[in-house]
């Protein structure tokens, strides 16, 4: 079963493909679909005769959509959550993961453009420097 709607486009341009119905405009007549995406489908199709998905290059994302989703609510729910706490959360939530701290950092800034940055150190105070400061 196809997982996208583009799959099931291609599937049924594929369909009709195999029956003779060689013209985008005929394709796009029967089906309604997109005319940009029957031409592709349809370029593929000559080409290649298939439409499958070439595969790519690269590393596969350690957070996917949704997974930065939910790292996205839980800074929403406590915006002044360490990345260790929220690498933690994500680690139990999902039992397959093992993400870094640093890649939730990473995360943080570059996809969901939040500001990482080590909180300000806060001086303690002996009674005697509170007596100086309010003089």
């Amino acid at each position: 079963m196809p997982n996208s709607i583009f799959e099931t486009r291609c599937l049924t341009v594929k369909e009709l493909w195999a029956k003779n119905v060689r013209k985008p405009s005929e394709i796009i007549e029967i089906t309604g679909y997109p005319s940009s995406t029957v031409y592709d489908i349809v370029d593929q199709l000559k080409k290649t005769g298939n439409v499958e998905h070439l595969p790519y290059s690269g590393r596969p994302l350690v957070l996917i959509p949704n997974k930065r989703r939910y790292l996205g609510c839980l800074l929403q729910v406590n915006n002044a959550a360490t990345s260790a706490l929220m690498t933690t959360k994500l680690n139990n939530m999902y039992s397959n993961l093992n993400v870094s701290t640093r890649t939730v950092q990473r995360i943080l800034k570059n996809k969901l453009n939040y500001i990482v940055c080590k909180s300000r150190a806060v001086p303690l105070l002996k009674p005697n420097h509170i007596e100086v400061r309010l003089q």
